[in-house]
């Protein structure tokens, strides 16, 4: 059954999607994606390899271009490219992280390249030196890391601005089950305080635990 959205944007207190589409030349990746996600939950969207779940991330981090229709959260629209930046946190499958640094070189790199002033930068390097999830190993490189290390780091710069939206992709993905743990702790936390949150995954039992409802992406189409 496909799930319907009928709450207008005026009226919507969180992400609104309506009629989403992305092809890609003649294949359709997915047509006519609709749901509404309400501000400080977590969602879920779960799907087969393939089945669109990343293009459908990186659309709603505006990496990539929609062929077709409307993406609205707290009254900011994907089209207004600035404003919508300004309140998203991604964090991509890929990591996009430098092995070659380490983890506070990483954060301090990313938190630059987003424009945050010196004050900024160096107030977000103290609290990371204490945050639990990278201060065992901040003075690590990112090539040293384990996998479960370098996906707690990649949450951190993506919680650099504190985002009122976080898109996660595969956050778990060669994470350890104490790395799990922590980041599921965070976003809990998160959530807690307000934040909506999204994460793609395959790993339905995490999806399970963690989220307050999840969408199921079947041949194009989000079902219930």
């Amino acid at each position: 059954m496909a799930v319907n959205v009928s709450i207008s944007i005026e009226n919507s207190s969180g992400l609104l999607v309506e009629g989403l589409s992305k092809a890609w030349g003649a294949k359709q990746v997915f047509s006519g994606i609709s749901f509404f996600q309400a501000a400080g939950t977590i969602f879920g969207i779960e799907g087969d390899n393939g089945a669109g779940k990343s293009t459908l991330l990186k659309i709603l981090a505006s990496v990539l271009s929609r062929d077709k229709g409307e993406v609205d959260f707290q009254g900011a629209s994907l089209d207004n490219l600035s404003q919508w930046r300004s309140l998203i946190g991604y964090v991509p499958q890929e990591l996009a992280l430098d092995e070659r640094l380490t983890v506070k070189e990483n954060i301090r790199f990313w938190a630059a390249l987003r424009g945050l002033e010196q004050r900024e930068i160096r107030q977000i390097m103290l609290i990371a030196a204490e945050d639990r999830l990278v201060a065992d190993f901040i003075d690590k490189p990112i090539k040293e890391c384990s996998g479960g290390m370098a996906r707690r780091a990649s949450l951190v710069v993506g919680l650099l601005t504190s985002p009122q939206l976080l898109l996660l992709d595969e956050p778990f993905s060669g994470a350890d089950q104490d790395s799990r743990l922590l980041m599921q702790k965070r976003l809990d936390f998160l959530r807690s305080q307000g934040s909506t949150i999204l994460i793609a995954s395959h790993d339905q039992d995490i999806l399970k635990q963690i989220c307050d409802h999840t969408l199921r992406l079947r041949q194009g189409k989000i079902v219930a």
